[in-house]
């Protein structure tokens, strides 16, 4: 599985020192970030990374990410994308009690925009 990069691991761990569920430090020019730890099983912490819009009047993912942080290796995994605008939800990891199903090309693609996205918020939200 591909896991984050060093620098946008570095962002996340930033983000999760801060221990609060909204970052705002732009003063309303960007959207903040919703950060949620939801789920600790034995070997992985899940983390909920999100930005809310709003239409008729329903809070609307823009988008969302689920990362698992491996507690031993203590790496990042992306492994889930939505975006209610576009109608999208794809998970690119399942854990099973039969094993891991692993889409590869899929859970690559989470990655690298979860790279992207975490230096976005970092700029954003001037974190670091």
């Amino acid at each position: 599985m591909k896991t984050l990069d060093r620098k946008a691991a570095e962002i996340l761990r930033g983000l999760l020192a801060l221990q609060t569920t909204k970052v705002d430090r732009s003063g309303g020019a960007y959207m903040p970030v919703h950060i949620e730890i939801f789920d600790r099983t034995e070997h992985y912490i899940h983390i909920s990374l999100a930005h809310y819009g709003r239409q008729n009047g329903d809070a609307m993912r823009d988008p969302e990410m689920i990362i698992a942080l491996h507690k031993e290796s203590q790496q990042f995994i992306p492994y889930y994308y939505r975006n209610d605008y576009l109608g999208v939800e794809q998970y690119s990891v399942r854990w099973t009690d039969e094993g891991v199903l692993l889409n590869r090309r899929l859970q690559a693609d989470h990655t690298t925009f979860a790279n992207q996205w975490l230096r976005n918020i970092a700029a954003q939200q001037h974190i670091l």
